[in-house]
């Protein structure tokens, strides 16, 4: 054939054209520069970020005849001619899928044996290394740990975990990463000018989208929509060629979620089916679609993010701003979560209109921001209706008797207007009871607890005020657990300082539990009996509901000094 896919004829020719392997290529050339060439190399990563392609470069660079400054082949010589046209007898490419039987790796043990024909050196290279059975790797291990001077082994794989520790450990090994979709946008967009085609920079990122990390997905996504639109390509020849989803719908039921429209979330689902899109990868595009929206209302600057440059950034910032921070970061976990359990169901329809219409049902999550606002002007409210000096000594004890010459001077006259209505006003209030007083205290207490200890503000949430003095608070617990875990001297100190903090004065702390003592009073004597109490504990019954398990057998432990 007279045609070459794009993938093929823009193959890297030269270690600075490699997109993305900034990493690898900087490597490799100061080894080829300073005469440091391992015998062997682990090259990994997923497929289309260009493995194959650097070991070619790197057994042209090796035995090229005029290498260029840096490490670079010159491409001009016999060498770099018959190595880069598949040519040359020296460079010997296998692959491993069905080439990995122990008769294969024999033989080619036996081939490296003899020196190479007319390059400096000989090189395998062996693709998709992984698919190799255990006992070729066996017969390969001792060549490849010490193989003759003239030998250079290149392996490649998609699948590193699968290729033995023994054969990772006698080689160089190099991680090739996922091309960033900035770049690969790059790459095409190069492509595109030098074929003379015109394209839409929006159709770029949809096919950038598409290959998921993969440069040569991308050029062959590309070669594809240039067959069906010509030397014109929009956006929507991406998408309808593809079989991807235009990002107006993901704006669409993104501001169907915000709106709470189930019945336009449920529309768009319908258009998607009508027009034959695959969900499962709308779905995978979307929570991706979640993802922008997130680092674009976490991001001071959304603007200079990599991820967010460019394309409908201005759209994504927009949308991130209908949703607090922390109601984007829940809708972006069960979104997630719903993509994993697509891949496995039979019914994918169903679970994304479950999961639209749990988003359009839910309540709104509101924000710490508006949390903070909501308190202070609580407490605003609060300062101005209480008298300076009766808030100071709200839990200070009474006032002892003044002296008589004090009692006989004027008292200053109060000022006219509201402050002397609110006065007024207070005299009507009948004084609340110090154990009202704590109860009012409470919820600054918890709040306090949760900032130095969040273990012991759990301990404290099933807990009551039963009862409280000057200098003590009484709390009762719902089960035993809970009183335990309250006495300990940590739990303790840190509930006695808050409640130090907010009552003004040095608070002792009292833990009872009256099912722990009602269990104590009734004293079981059967078996039954001490299963029925355990059953109650509301420990119990989260652990039992969350494991699914049954209670087989209940050991009352006995007093200090006493026996079961």
């Amino acid at each position: 054939m007279s045609y070459i896919v794009m993938a093929r004829k823009w193959r890297p020719q030269t270690f600075e054209s490699v997109v993305g392997q900034a990493h690898v290529v900087q490597t490799l050339k100061n080894a080829i520069g300073a005469n440091r060439i391992s015998h062997a190399y682990l090259f990994t990563g997923p497929r289309g970020v260009g493995k194959t392609t650097t070991a070619r470069l790197l057994a042209k660079a090796v035995n090229c005849l005029s290498p260029q400054e840096g490490g670079e082949p010159c491409n001009h010589c016999v060498r770099c001619e018959e190595i880069g046209g598949g040519g040359s007898t020296d460079v010997i490419e296998i692959d491993a899928a069905s080439n990995g039987l122990v008769d294969d790796a024999r033989d080619l043990r036996e081939k490296v044996r003899y020196a190479p024909v007319s390059c400096r050196y000989k090189v395998i290279i062996i693709d998709e290394v992984h698919m190799m059975s255990n006992a070729a790797f066996n017969a390969l291990l001792k060549t490849l740990e010490e193989p003759p001077a003239h030998t250079l082994f290149i392996l490649a794989t998609t699948e590193a975990h699968k290729v033995p520790a023994t054969i990772v450990s006698r080689c160089q090994r190099f991680d090739f990463r996922r091309i960033p979709t900035k770049e690969i946008v790059g790459r095409l967009s190069t492509m595109a000018a030098a074929e003379s085609i015109s394209v839409e920079p929006e159709a770029l990122e949809v096919v950038a989208r598409g290959a998921d990390g993969s440069l040569r997905d991308a050029q062959s996504l590309f070669d594809q929509v240039v067959s069906y639109s010509g030397q014109k390509v929009t956006a929507q020849d991406v998408v309808t060629v593809l079989g991807l989803v235009a990002a107006e719908v993901f704006s669409g039921l993104v501001d169907a979620v915000s709106q709470r429209d189930a019945n336009r979330a449920l529309e768009i689902v319908e258009q998607l089916v009508s027009g034959g899109a695959d969900l499962r990868l709308f779905m995978k595009d979307w929570v991706e679609y979640w993802r922008r929206l997130v680092l674009a209302r976490a991001a001071a600057s959304p603007q200079d993010l990599p991820s967010l440059a460019g394309y409908r950034a201005e759209e994504l910032v927009r949308q991130a701003k209908l949703f607090p921070l922390e109601e984007l970061l829940q809708v972006a976990k069960v979104a997630a979560a719903t993509d994993d359990q697509l891949r496995y169901t039979q019914h994918p329809r169903l679970l994304l209109e479950l999961l639209l219409l749990q988003l359009c049902a839910a309540d709104r999550v509101v924000s710490l921001e508006t949390v903070w606002t909501q308190l202070q002007a609580m407490e605003t409210r609060l300062a101005s209706a209480e008298p300076p000096a009766a808030a100071a000594n709200r839990f200070s004890p009474a006032p002892q008797a003044e002296p008589a010459a004090a009692a006989a001077e004027p008292e200053a006259e109060a000022p006219a207007g509201e402050p002397a209505l609110v006065a007024d006003a207070l005299e009507d209030v009948p004084p609340a009871t110090y154990p009202d007083r704590v109860r009012q205290a409470w919820p600054a207490v918890l709040l306090a607890v949760g900032n130095q200890n969040r273990r012991v503000q759990a301990l404290l949430r099933d807990v009551t005020v039963a009862n409280a003095e000057e200098g003590w608070v009484e709390l009762d617990c719902a089960s035993a657990y809970h009183a335990t875990g309250l006495e300990q001297e940590e739990a303790r100190r840190v509930v006695e300082a808050a409640l130090a903090a907010e009552l003004g004065r040095p608070t002792r702390l009292r833990v009872k539990s009256q099912a722990a003592a009602k269990a104590e009073t009734e004293a079981p004597a059967t078996k039954q009996d001490f299963e029925e109490i355990a059953r109650r504990e509301p420990l119990v019954q989260k652990t039992l509901e969350m494991f699914g398990g049954q209670i087989v057998d209940v050991v009352r432990k006995p007093p200090a000094g006493g026996t079961k």
